[in-house]
């Protein structure tokens, strides 16, 4: 990933709250139940802690499409032109991870286990991201 040498207060102030929801993701994370049953004692944080990580995962995505947009953009010219499909498809897929984990954070509509199912699908979109840039380069070299 390049450096982004565009320091503006937004910038400054988006990669501030990134650290913050970086740092913040590990304890929401060992709060999850994965696949196990809470115990009684705690099921109020249980219920909380998952829309939370949600909302802090879509939101670090969020701002990393952000991030990945500025480097992107062909008029700033800070990712040489060669480069610029493949960031711009990076961009893309973060932004679809994003959603995915901000839709899951609605506590109404999924249960537990659904929204550890949806969660892992958001590795088969970086996946299948990858299987369409190796197949774009392949059918562009003679």
């Amino acid at each position: 990933m390049s450096v982004l040498p565009v320091q503006t207060t937004w910038t400054r102030v988006l990669n501030t709250i990134l650290l913050s929801l970086v740092a913040l993701e590990p304890y929401l994370f060992n709060i999850l139940p994965f696949f196990l049953s809470p115990p009684q004692t705690f099921t109020e944080l249980y219920d909380v802690a998952a829309p939370i990580y949600a909302l802090d995962i879509g939101v670090i995505y969020g701002i990393l499409a952000l991030f990945t947009h500025i480097l992107a953009s062909e008029e700033r010219k800070l990712v040489a032109p060669d480069l610029l499909r493949q960031y711009k498809l990076s961009r893309n897929l973060e932004i679809v991870v994003a959603i995915i984990f901000l839709v899951s954070a609605i506590p109404q509509v999924w249960v537990l286990n659904v929204r550890y199912t949806i969660w892992a699908s958001t590795f088969f979109v970086y996946r299948g991201g990858s299987l369409v840039r190796g197949l774009r380069k392949r059918h562009q070299t003679p």
